[in-house]
């Protein structure tokens, strides 16, 4: 991919296990150098309509076998926005070698629903974040000689920005700063590109909330109607919805609310825009995503029925907790992922029946 920034930037934007909503508490601890995550998967359910296997239910047990046993951590949605630390390559294998994942238990939240949970810790921090600069400088120094895709066609960074940059990288300034409470993207680039990228984002923002409302109306008439609540498929048709729902609907979309349920700043300078997420200096910071409404029980009900250990109405304050007591700890890797790391503690193998 050519596009890395860009990518990271857009990240509001279908496998068959997937997850309805997402809270990650994130702690970056300066003095032991290392970055603690704690990343709860909200309403765990299984769906089709990706056209990749008739059998949903099965192919939702399969992935949540291959979390067990890998320790993929997922972001907002279960495709694209993966890792998997035992199937990176090149440069990229030497940033998994700093993360260490620990799945939790499966279990229910206060109101029935499932969940499940993972910590994520990035050893010796400021390596890690050097390396993962170096390689953003590489990237945005190679995209900033071809034309990026965007809507409406190719974008040619102008020789501003190329400007900007130069003077930005040889001042040894970085584009990614993480601190206590806040992640910020800092992009040298001139007024028109500055344009061109917000112009993305508002792209981007009308074509993921468009999506959610039609996904989440539509799923909802479904079940409604006794459909089958494994299909979250969207018919090609428009959906039609009344004007007197469309601002409460809106107001429920994971897009539309990430940006009132978790603080952030979009700030232009010369020459350079800040896009940045938390509060500086907070003691953590906490990254929301809302609820679509695709959760059903069905995966729930199914474990139950194969006999698998599930945690009942697991309160927030005992996941705060149990956080709080893996910051004195070491990971407890996953099979797959111990295999790689001789020294490392792992857990035993897991699958579901």
């Amino acid at each position: 991919m050519r596009q890395p920034l860009l990518f990271v930037l857009l990240l509001l934007l279908a496998g068959c296990l997937e997850f309805d909503a997402q809270e990650i508490t994130i702690v970056y601890d300066a003095k032991a150098d290392r970055i603690d995550m704690h990343v709860v998967y909200r309403g765990l359910f299984a769906e089709s309509g990706s056209g990749s296997t008739d059998k949903p239910m099965q192919k939702a047990l399969d992935d949540l076998a291959k979390v067990r046993e890998r320790g993929s951590v997922y972001f907002w949605n279960n495709w694209p926005l993966s890792v998997d630390l035992g199937g990176l390559k090149g440069p990229t294998a030497a940033l998994a070698a700093h993360v260490d994942v620990e799945n939790g238990t499966l279990f229910t939240d206060a109101s029935g629903v499932l969940c499940g949970s993972q910590f994520v810790r990035i050893r010796d921090a400021k390596a890690f974040l050097q390396k993962l600069n170096t390689m953003l400088e590489i990237a945005v120094q190679a995209v900033s000689t071809e034309p990026l895709d965007g809507f409406g066609g190719k974008h040619q960074i102008d020789d501003d920005t190329r400007e900007v940059l130069t003077e930005f990288f040889r001042r040894g300034q970085r584009l990614l700063l993480v601190e206590p409470g806040r992640i910020e993207v800092r992009l040298p680039c001139s007024d028109a590109d500055h344009a061109w990228l917000k112009s993305q984002l508002e792209q981007r923002f009308a074509v993921n909330v468009r999506g959610e409302i039609r996904r989440s109306t539509e799923v909802a008439a479904r079940r409604a109607d006794g459909g089958d609540p494994i299909d979250t498929t969207v018919a090609d048709k428009p959906s039609q919805i009344g004007s007197d729902q469309l601002d409460a609907v809106m107001r429920r979309t994971p897009t539309f609310r990430f940006f009132w349920d978790n603080e952030g700043s979009f700030v232009r300078e010369e020459g350079l825009t800040r896009v940045a997420i938390g509060v500086k200096n907070a003691p953590s910071m906490r990254i929301v995503k809302a609820s679509n409404g695709l959760y059903h029980d069905g995966l729930l009900k199914h474990l139950r029925d194969k006999g698998e250990t599930i945690e009942d109405g697991v309160t927030d304050a005992t996941l705060a907790q149990r956080f709080e007591q893996f910051h004195g700890r070491d990971a407890v890797l996953p099979p797959a992922l111990a295999a790689i790391r001789p020294t490392a503690k792992a857990e035993p193998a897991t699958t579901t029946k």
